[in-house]
């Protein structure tokens, strides 16, 4: 019987720099604050997709007239004890934009690896810089090492949304 990885919970982090004067806000709308990938068997690979398409949505509203950007961190990799799972087995994937005319780092609905630095995913048009609430869909992608120890596995991800001053 082939050896059953449980990647349990993926903990994110939502950081906005702390500025005096900032008036841009973002949130993960009727969200989930993790992530459950549940079992999985070696050399597999599983998107989490649970709610019609997406796993989560950020909602990011800025009026400074400044551009902005969306980026992810992965601030921990996913670890059981002593093993790990390569930090670019775990992707995000922009599944929708709603509201928002700027650009997606990666094609709609194509993956893109996390990694240790953040990784920009969107960056905002003029015209979302005037109050409008960009909606961006994410959904995520894990694929497990043929070899990986068996192990329940937790990873922390960290959001960032940085306006250019």
């Amino acid at each position: 019987m082939p050896k059953r990885l449980l990647v349990i919970l993926l903990v994110m982090l939502f950081i906005l720099p702390n500025a005096g004067f900032a008036t841009f806000d973002m949130s993960l709308a009727a969200g989930y604050s993790s992530i459950d990938f549940g079992p999985m068997e070696l050399g597999e690979e599983k998107t989490i997709s649970g709610r019609g398409g997406y796993e989560h949505q950020f909602n990011l509203t800025s009026d400074n007239g400044r551009r902005w950007y969306l980026k992810a961190q992965l601030v921990r990799p996913f670890t059981s004890g002593a093993y790990s799972i390569p930090a670019e087995n775990l992707q995000w994937i922009v599944e929708q934009v709603i509201n928002g005319r700027g650009i997606v780092s990666a094609s709609l609905s194509s993956a893109r690896p996390f990694s240790s630095s953040p990784a920009l995913i969107y960056t905002s048009a003029d015209t979302d810089n005037t109050g409008t609430e960009v909606q961006i869909r994410l959904r995520y992608k894990l694929s497990i090492p043929d070899k990986q120890a068996a192990g329940a596995y937790t990873a922390q991800i960290r959001f960032i949304m940085v306006e250019q001053l």
